[in-house]
Order: structure tokens, then C-alpha cells, then sequence
């Protein structure tokens, strides 16, 4: 179980570790003014080259604001604020899209409740729950279970590479509503199944704890290199990631954080399950961090289901044989 804190010297505590976790990669200061809906401020941003994001913070009555852009600020210049992950000091604000929440084991996370909209029409909730490529999990919010969008965990070491992969994703996703990139397969079908048992919706995505803390950033660093190649790339709540012509899709893949024997179930189902409602040859990519044995790696390919690798550098996932793998 997941529950939404609402203490005021807990969240306070918190925030602190939030932003010490960002000061270690936060190295530069720069004087700019701040442009938001409606107004700005003069400010000084915190900005990062490795991450390639800025970062204001401060209080502003009851809330902790935190205010991120990407790239670097334009000194005594504008700079506009692409997301926000704020926390309200106390209770519960839904109209505070950032909350700190805790897991049976008191695992803090940090999480959203997808609200990037910034007064602009059409950037709503659903837009973001549609085609985060992160993870979503379900706290207790309240007197109410919400979803939200999973940032990260508050004491990884990955948490500064999360929160800037979150950032990406909210620029990435308010483009699409400028119609920058191809449509939804809305005819592909949403699975899920039923528990017979329980009478509740199974998906890998509310499975007790393999949530992924690091998905996110892997999945988002093969769109890139695939972009880099020049592929058009898509993704939905239950696909992570896709190549398509903007008619017909056809490579899908499976990212995964571990090689574990339960990861592999979940791939070798989803690939399969996922792949059904398309119609042409598709082929099938899971993505995993370990190298797998001979003799698994062989079955596989009788499912017609081929392997990427990638090996963690300075952070960063690498992604082994794309190229050759791509050419098959």
C-alpha cells in the first residue's frame, strides 16, 4: 500500500531532501527572469549540463514550489517553465499536482498527479496519462485511491536523472497536443484480465511491487536513440515503446529493469498479448539488462521474440547492438 503524506514538518523535511538530492548535479547559478501564465518573476535559476534542466525553488504560502525548465537559462533573459513538481505543506491538494507518499516498507516516493497544463487549453490530465512512458502507481489519497505518475524515490540515488526524465516528458507531451507527431492507434485494444478470485483489474502496472524506479529513463533513452536513427516512435498505457509508419506498426518493445524470472513472464506475455490486434508482421524486442542463457535465449526465438541489451554508463543506459538488431 501507497499513502499520500500530509504532514507539515514530514513534507517540510522532505522538500529539503528533494533538493539536496538536485544540488548535487545543480552547479551553476544564473540571475533571469522567470516567465509563467500571465506574468514572471526575477529569479535565480539552479542549472545542470548533465541533466540539461533549471531549477527554482522556493515557498509560496502554503506550498513548496519547485519550477523546472530545460536547457540552459538565458542570463538576464526570459526562460519559460516547462513542469512543476510543487507540494502542498499540509492535507491534501489536488490542485497541487506533487505529493510525497510512502510504501509499507517507508520507501518514500515522489509522485504527480499529471496536471501540466499551465493555463494552456487542451494539456490536460488525460493527454499525460495517455502517453507518459513512465510508470503510474495507486496511493491512498485521502479518503480516495488516486493514480498518479511515478517521479522516482526520494532516496535513489537515480532520483536527480528521474526528476529530469519527468521534465523531458512533460515537454515531450505538451508538444504532441501541437500535433507534432503522429496519432494514436486507438484501435489497437487496451488489455487486461480479470482475477477470478479477487474480481480486480490485473495489469503489470499495478503488480505489488515490481514497480520500476528506473523505467522510465531506459525507455525514454531508447526513444531517443531511435529518433536519432530517424524512426517515428509511439507508445500507449500499455506498450512502452513502438516503431510505426503513422499506419502500421512494426517493431514493438518490451522495456524491462531486471532479468528476473517474473520480469520474463511479464515480456514474453506482453509482447504476445500486445502484439495480437496488429494486424501486419510486427517484430517482437525485449529489452533487459542481463544477458540471458543460450538455451533461454533460443526459446525465445522460436516465439519470435529477439533481445536488446543495454549496460548502465555514468547514469545513462547503452543500448548493445541496436543497429545490427534493427537491420534483422
Amino acid at each position: 500500500m501507497i499513502t499520500v503524506l500530509t504532514d507539515k514538518d514530514q513534507i517540510a523535511q522532505l522538500q529539503q531532501k528533494f533538493k539536496n538530492q538536485l544540488d548535487r548535479f545543480l552547479n551553476e547559478e544564473i540571475e533571469c527572469w522567470i516567465g509563467y501564465h500571465g506574468g514572471s518573476f526575477k529569479e535565480t535559476a539552479l542549472y545542470s549540463k548533465e541533466l540539461n534542466i533549471w531549477m527554482s525553488n522556493f515557498d509560496y504560502e502554503k506550498l513548496k514550489i519547485n519550477l523546472f525548465g530545460i536547457g540552459k537559462p538565458v542570463e538576464g533573459g526570459m526562460n519559460s517553465i516547462i513542469g512543476q513538481i510543487n507540494f502542498p505543506l499540509e492535507n491534501i491538494n489536488r490542485r497541487v499536482a506533487g505529493v510525497f507518499a510512502i510504501e509499507d516498507n517507508k520507501n518514500i516516493l515522489v509522485l504527480h498527479r499529471g496536471k501540466i497544463g499551465g493555463g494552456k487549453p487542451g494539456i490536460g490530465k488525460n493527454l499525460v496519462f495517455d502517453n507518459y512512458r513512465g510508470d503510474f502507481v495507486t496511493a491512498i489519497d485521502g479518503e480516495r485511491e488516486t493514480e498518479f505518475c511515478l517521479v522516482g524515490e526520494l532516496d535513489s540515488s537515480h532520483l536527480p536523472r528521474q526528476i529530469a526524465n519527468f521534465i523531458h516528458e512533460i515537454a515531450r507531451i505538451k508538444v504532441l497536443e501541437d500535433g507534432n507527431e503522429p496519432s494514436d492507434f486507438e484501435e489497437l485494444a487496451n488489455f487486461s484480465y480479470t482475477d477470478e478470485s479477487s474480481g480486480q483489474t490485473i495489469t503489470e502496472r499495478t503488480d505489488p511491487l515490481v514497480v520500476e524506479r528506473i523505467h522510465g529513463i531506459v525507455v525514454n533513452a531508447l526513444a531517443t536513440e531511435l529518433q536519432t536513427r530517424e524512426h517515428i516512435i509511439g507508445n500507449d498505457r500499455n506498450r512502452d515503446l513502438f516503431i510505426h509508419n503513422g499506419k502500421e506498426i512494426s517493431t514493438l518493445f518490451e522495456v524491462k529493469t531486471s532479468s528476473s524470472p517474473q520480469s520474463l513472464y511479464t515480456t514474453v506475455g506482453q509482447l504476445i498479448i500486445y502484439s495480437i490486434p496488429i494486424k501486419n508482421k510486427v517484430d517482437l524486442i525485449a529489452v533487459l539488462p542481463t544477458k540471458l542463457s543460450k538455451t533461454v535465449t533460443n526459446r525465445l526465438d522460436t516465439l519470435g521474440i529477439k533481445l536488446l541489451y543495454y549496460r548502465w554508463e555514468k547514469g545513462n543506459p547503452i543500448f548493445i547492438g541496436l543497429d545490427k538488431l534493427l537491420k534483422k
